[in-house]
């Protein structure tokens, strides 16, 4: 019975806690003959994640992102004669949602943390999502007795509600938060996700989730 139980932990580690694939492998497990979107596709990878889906055989692939497109990205969609789309607008806008539609398969990495308003930026990925998440996010390490927590990381000056406004114009620059693991599997289940994987190093967590 003890081998049973050490086995059986052993592949739900496999399973929900080894090393994150190359973030080309993943996606290419979920995108071919589906639609695709990046949120946040652009800033020091030009829209790679986007090319990659296209190349995997998605079926349609969208680019979303507050800053305008590069010259590197404009310049491979040309080489390519990419149909990549491009929609330049903050995720957190009800109308940006609309013109982005729903996907069968968002990717979104490096972009939770920098939200101010975490809970509503996972809301409107549920809005783009037809059937699957791949979330990627920076994590905190939990705190001892208390599952759930997060940290708010700047000072009230840097917040978007403060004068002059920091936010979708500059970037989303500042870490708004440090979320725990935990924390970060409820905020998924409150906006209507179910994970089914996870891959996880000491301060990063890349889930898949329905």
């Amino acid at each position: 019975m003890l081998g049973r139980s050490l086995t059986a932990a052993a592949r739900v580690r496999a399973r929900l806690g080894s090393a994150t694939p190359p973030r080309e492998e993943l996606i290419a497990r979920h995108v071919a003959g589906r639609s695709f979107v990046d949120v946040g596709c652009l800033w020091t990878i030009d829209g790679a994640l986007c090319f990659a889906a296209e190349d995997a055989g998605a079926a349609s692939v969208t680019g979303v992102d507050v800053m305008g497109p590069t010259e590197r990205f404009q310049a491979e969609l040309i080489r390519r004669r990419s149909s990549v789309r491009f929609v330049q607008g903050d995720l957190h806008d009800p109308a940006i949602v609309a013109a982005v539609g729903r996907h069968d398969v968002v990717w979104c990495s490096g972009v939770l943390y920098h939200a101010p308003h975490p809970l509503l930026t996972l809301e409107r990925l549920r809005e783009l999502t037809g059937r699957t998440l791949l979330l990627a996010t920076e994590t905190v390490a939990e705190t001892p007795g208390r599952r759930n927590t997060c940290v708010i990381a700047p000072g009230t000056a840097e917040h978007p509600n403060a004068a002059p406004p920091v936010g979708p114009n500059a970037g989303y620059g500042p870490w708004y938060w440090g979320i725990s693991r935990s924390a970060l599997r409820s905020m998924l289940r409150l906006t209507g996700f179910t994970v089914v994987e996870e891959f996880r190093t000491p301060l990063h967590m890349t889930v898949v989730a329905r």
